[in-house]
């Protein structure tokens, strides 16, 4: 497929991306209660599609010189999901899986998920929220090397320019959480609450339950992809939702192959893939199992 179409591709899914959450959005302020908690559960699902996108940016340059820093900036804004530090530490982690240097993107305990409140601060990602805080905080600062100590082993080799942009890029997320305040309290308005903190609400699980089954339950301690890793055989629906991610062990392959030319490398790896879902549904049957089985709950 020629760059062109695969960067075409990307606009329209963009392009419905900005539609239904202006659509959302709207219905959100229209709608009276209880059919606005609807609409606000719809916009939180965008804000984790967001994130999707963004991860694809990580992997394919669909846009020339600063924009695609910019697309990646706005995509996980919603979710303050820095695009150059998600871009270093994913990156490391597809270089790292399966040896001890792998660390995990975003601020998972998996350990904890055992636990009835483990599994709700899974859910809440408020380990991720509280890291925002504190590199809001180190940005403001300007602790750049506070900032790259955070980043872990993903930030040993982080090039100044990278680093820059981090600090740059929390810094804007410091900017629009002071805007929603000064709109809020100066506004008298509960537009912001509305529109953003309610749907987040939504956002963070609905990401979260996306992301846990690439790798849970799978062998941690091999570099072979195709058992430290899961694929989801998709509907329709969950492969436009997750923007391809459900082919994890095909992604992980190849993480430079566009996202919808997943499907077509599966055929190739199937037989060898030791964690394959038939569906989300079918792995959250077997992860709810486990879980009860587990001698941690309580």
């Amino acid at each position: 497929m020629k760059l062109q179409s695969l960067a075409w591709n990307f606009y329209q899914k963009l392009s419905l991306y900005g539609v239904l959450m202006i659509s959302f959005a709207g219905l959100t302020i229209i709608l009276p209660w209880p059919y606005r908690l609807l609409a606000q559960m719809l916009l939180g699902a965008m804000f984790a599609h967001g994130v999707e996108l963004e991860h694809e940016l990580i992997h394919q340059k669909h846009f020339a010189g600063g924009w695609r820093q910019l697309v990646g900036t706005a995509l996980g804004l919603p979710m303050l999901v820095d695009f150059t530090r998600y871009r270093v530490t994913h990156s490391h982690h597809h270089r790292a899986l399966g040896t001890p240097e792998d660390e995990e993107s975003f601020a998972y305990d998996f350990e904890q998920l055992a636990t009835p409140v483990g599994f709700l601060a899974h859910l809440s990602m408020v380990g991720h929220y509280q890291a925002v805080l504190g590199r809001i905080g180190m940005a403001l600062r300007g602790d750049r090397a506070a900032l790259q100590a955070d980043m872990g082993k993903a930030g040993r080799n982080l090039t100044a320019q990278r680093l820059i942009e981090i600090q740059q890029g929390y810094l804007i997320f410091a900017g629009a959480i002071l805007t929603a305040v000064v709109i809020s309290v100066g506004f008298q308005t509960t537009l912001v609450l509305e529109l953003w903190a309610i749907p987040l609400l939504f956002a963070s699980p609905i990401h979260a339950l996306v992301e846990l089954p690439e790798h849970w339950g799978c062998q941690p301690n091999t570099t072979d992809i195709t058992v430290n890793t899961r694929t989801i055989l998709p509907s329709r629906f969950t492969a436009w939702f997750t923007n391809g991610n459900c082919w994890h062990v095909e992604h992980h392959s190849k993480p430079a192959m566009p996202m919808q030319q997943l499907p077509i490398l599966h055929h190739t790896l199937a037989p060898n893939i030791k964690y394959l879902n038939y569906g989300y549904r079918e792995f959250y049957q077997e992860f709810w199992q486990a879980l009860i089985r587990s001698p941690q709950r309580g």
